[in-house]
């Protein structure tokens, strides 16, 4: 970074701005998808690259919330838990299941320590 003399005193010149463009991603889709693509995007009001990251972190969002389903029904079964853990209130159960273990076990590791 330079200095600029104004008047005798020497002044920080600032900063440049950093290059905040986003690498670019080339998509080749079928003419009948673009259409449908960019007729979404003007509905929304967004630019059709807008559109695909909105579409992109909802999906991944889902994706997440699978995995993590899947992950609780691995974890009700190892504890020989019979809950759907598609119901958000048998996923709270299981949650509770798992913290009173874990609160369990700290309990009886600081009884044997102590």
């Amino acid at each position: 970074m330079g200095y600029r003399r104004t008047r005798g005193k020497k002044l920080r010149m600032t900063k440049s701005k950093k290059n905040n463009n986003k690498p670019k991603l080339n998509l080749t889709v079928r003419e009948e998808q673009r259409k449908k693509l960019e007729q979404m995007a003007s509905l929304e009001n967004r630019s059709l690259s807008n559109l695909i990251e909105v579409m992109a972190d909802e999906r991944w969002g889902r994706l997440v919330e699978q995995q993590g389903i899947a992950y609780a029904k691995t974890v009700a079964d190892a504890m020989k838990l019979k809950l759907d853990m598609d119901n958000p209130a048998d996923r709270e159960k299981l949650r509770r299941a798992v913290l009173d273990l874990v609160a369990g076990r700290k309990l009886r590791k600081q009884k044997g320590s102590g």
